[in-house]
């Protein structure tokens, strides 16, 4: 093998690289954008849990 072969091997395998990567950046980049967007336009809810014992509720013994 001459170095013009490796060379031209390098590329094919580098190309060939870039070819499987750019997908899964373009899908886990555009996953990524539209939970960042989604999480900026939820308002934070402020829950309050009302837990009631049989003793406040006069139902208990």
């Amino acid at each position: 093998m001459t170095l013009a072969d490796v060379t031209l091997i390098a590329k094919k395998i580098g190309v060939g690289i870039v070819i499987t990567i750019v997908p899964f950046v373009i899908i886990f980049g555009g996953l990524w954008l539209t939970q960042t967007l989604l999480a900026k336009d939820q308002q934070p809810t402020n829950v309050q849990s009302k837990t009631t014992t049989p003793h406040a509720t006069g139902t208990g013994n």
